[in-house]
């Protein structure tokens, strides 16, 4: 397979009647891939219901408003649409139980996974796919996480996390000027990143390519944290060919860092989350395309969500389609970033 073409979806959420519905009108342009990975920001659960917007109703996880782990079921919801694995460590990683469930549902419905696990170990084991002789292996971690929720150890199922650190600067003319805003500083930290590296330099005598599928920034936010280009550019260096971020709910910029694409964030792809119906719906659907064993284009094709929530490809020229391409132009800026529109896709370049 000397050229083929890796497809990458971000945070994705079904909690739906019909499942195999939540891609549907998308699917034209995920069935290009060779390869397609995605983020399944759920946990799976055998007795749930289905999220409604109800302000009484119990969350399944105590510090996300109103959250509902999604039902067996909607595992088929990414398998009817063609992922060839997923990753799995978010903030929603918070149930032993449902981690546990949902770690024995993928493995029925035969869905490669990665970023969660049984325990620490298992959490950080990447997930494997060949065809035609070509590997990829996935690696998942989250930066957004509650240590004594989130986080898989030893003893306790859960997430592998990338650990990082704040510290908050006062201005220098706070006592001149009271409420002058701070500087925020971030960096990862150095044991964290060391078992990342370690991961991927045990990963990359096994596989052809490296994707890393990390969680990390702020809730509907756009902008790009010191610690997050700091492990982009870490984890590249270290043999990582493709990197989709996810979390803010919102797409990042992009970057290609050594020819390498960074997708920052993705933003919301489907997300049946009740507390996103109506907001943060736009996002891109990202692809590498690979010729003689390294990425030879960038691109991504516009999305968003329609008023039944489904998320759908606006039509070129569209003011949707040119509203999320003027948005990524702006936000993929300040790499040196060049995006190109072609036909129904956007080819970015360094």
């Amino acid at each position: 397979m000397a050229k083929y073409v890796l497809g990458l979806v971000g945070e994705s959420n079904i909690n739906r009647t019909k499942p195999e519905t939540a891609f549907a009108k998308v699917q034209s342009h995920l069935s290009k891939s060779n390869f397609l990975f995605g983020h399944m920001e759920t946990s799976l659960a055998a007795n749930t219901q289905i999220n409604e917007r109800t302000p009484d109703l119990v969350p399944d996880l105590i510090f996300k408003q109103g959250w509902k782990h999604s039902s067996a079921d909607c595992a088929n919801g990414w398998k009817a649409a063609g992922f060839d694995a997923l990753g799995c460590a978010s903030n929603a990683s918070g149930d032993p139980e449902a981690v546990v469930f949902q770690i024995k549902t993928l493995d029925e419905i035969g869905l490669p996974h990665a970023g969660i696990g049984a325990n620490i170990d298992d959490a950080h084991k990447p997930a494997i796919v060949e065809k035609d002789g070509v590997k990829f292996g996935l690696l998942s971690y989250t930066s957004v996480y509650y240590p004594q929720f989130i986080q898989a150890y030893p003893w306790k199922p859960g997430a592998a996390t990338a650990k990082a650190h704040t510290a908050i600067i006062p201005s220098p003319r706070m006592v001149e000027m009271p409420g002058a805003p701070p500087t925020v500083k971030t960096w990862m930290d150095a044991e964290a990143k060391a078992k990342i590296l370690d991961d991927i330099a045990k990963l990359k005598p096994q596989v052809d390519h490296v994707v890393l599928s990390i969680h990390w920034g702020a809730s509907s936010s756009e902008e790009i944290q010191e610690y997050r280009i700091e492990l982009a550019h870490d984890v590249i260096d270290a043999g990582v060919d493709v990197i989709v971020g996810h979390h803010p709910h919102m797409p990042n910029g992009i970057e290609i860092y050594k020819g390498k694409p960074i997708f920052y964030s993705t933003g919301n792809i489907c997300f049946d989350w009740w507390f996103c119906r109506g907001i943060l719906l736009d996002g891109v659907l990202g692809f590498a395309t690979f010729e003689d064993g390294k990425v030879a284009k960038t691109s991504f094709v516009p999305v968003r969500r329609d008023e039944a929530n489904d998320i759908a490809a606006p039509a070129p020229g569209s003011d949707a389609f040119n509203e999320i391409v003027e948005k990524m132009v702006k936000l993929s800026k300040p790499f040196g970033t060049k995006l190109e529109i072609a036909g129904d896709e956007v080819i970015v370049t360094a």
